[in-house]
C-alpha cells in the first residue's frame, strides 16, 4: 500500500532573514532530512557549505520537532548553524498537497 505524501512548508529565521521552502515527504523526519539536503544556502548569510555538510552529517539527532501547542500539523525546532553558536528558529507545517 502506497504512503501518503504531505506537503510540508518550512520558515526559517536565521541571521535577521526569513527562509521559505517547501517539500513533498511522508513523515515529519522524512520532510526534515529532504528539507535541509535541498535547502539552497546561496541566499543566507554565514550559511556555509561546511555548516549544511556538518548538519545533514548530524541528521537531525538531537532536534525533535516540538508540536506547537494547540495547533494542528505545526511544529518548531533549532538548528544550530554554527557549532555552539548561531541558532535558526525553524517552523514547519504539514498540509496536503
Amino acid at each position: 500500500m502506497k504512503k501518503s505524501t504531505y506537503l510540508y512548508s518550512f520558515i526559517m529565521e536565521y541571521d535577521d532573514g526569513s527562509y521559505i521552502s517547501q517539500v513533498e515527504a511522508t513523515n515529519e523526519r522524512e520532510a526534515m532530512i529532504s528539507w535541509l539536503e535541498n535547502l539552497d544556502i546561496t541566499t543566507i548569510d554565514n550559511f556555509s557549505l561546511n555548516d549544511k555538510i556538518r548538519l545533514i552529517e548530524e541528521n537531525f539527532i538531537e532536534e525533535n520537532p516540538i508540536l506547537i501547542s494547540g495547533c494542528k500539523n505545526i511544529w518548531c525546532f533549532g538548528l544550530r548553524i554554527k557549532k555552539n553558536k548561531a541558532l535558526a528558529l525553524v517552523n514547519m507545517i504539514k498540509t496536503l498537497k
